[in-house]
């Protein structure tokens, strides 16, 4: 393999990393407070801002949005427009009942991988980190 073939294999394996937890990390975000779709991607920022050049994830509005409007339609979220502080219409995103038994079934099965050795094993070996999951039993 190249060494070109190789960090394209690289970038995309650290892409679909990503890209696989964004939903559930957009309606986690939502839980927390009605928020608009740019403040949505500020948020994500905080994510998905490595170090390392080879991991950036694109979180842009082509990206944001049609999630944003895939969860609407499925009723996990409701949009509301609204007038904001610089005086323009925006809409507000904020949880439905339906989005949070989601985000509790995203919740347990979190709980469950966090109590499996073989989950716990991968993220102490993928980390470096010891993880204490007294919390979770």
């Amino acid at each position: 393999m190249t060494e070109e073939n190789f960090d394209e294999t690289r970038r995309k394996f650290l892409k679909h990393f990503s890209n696989g937890i964004t939903h559930n990390l957009i309606l986690w975000i939502i839980s927390k407070e009605c928020i608009h779709g740019y403040g949505i991607m500020k948020k994500l920022d905080e994510f998905f801002s490595f170090e390392n050049v080879c991991c950036e994830t694109n979180i842009n509005s082509s990206k944001i949005y049609p999630i944003l409007s895939k969860m609407e339609n499925a009723g996990l979220i409701a949009g509301e427009w609204k007038v904001n502080e610089n005086n323009k219409r925006v809409k507000y995103y904020s949880i439905t009942p339906d989005g949070e038994s989601v985000l509790n079934d995203i919740q347990d099965h979190l709980k469950s991988v966090l109590t499996n050795t073989s989950w716990i094993s991968f993220f102490e070996d993928m980390t470096g980190l010891e993880i204490n999951n007294e919390k979770c039993n």
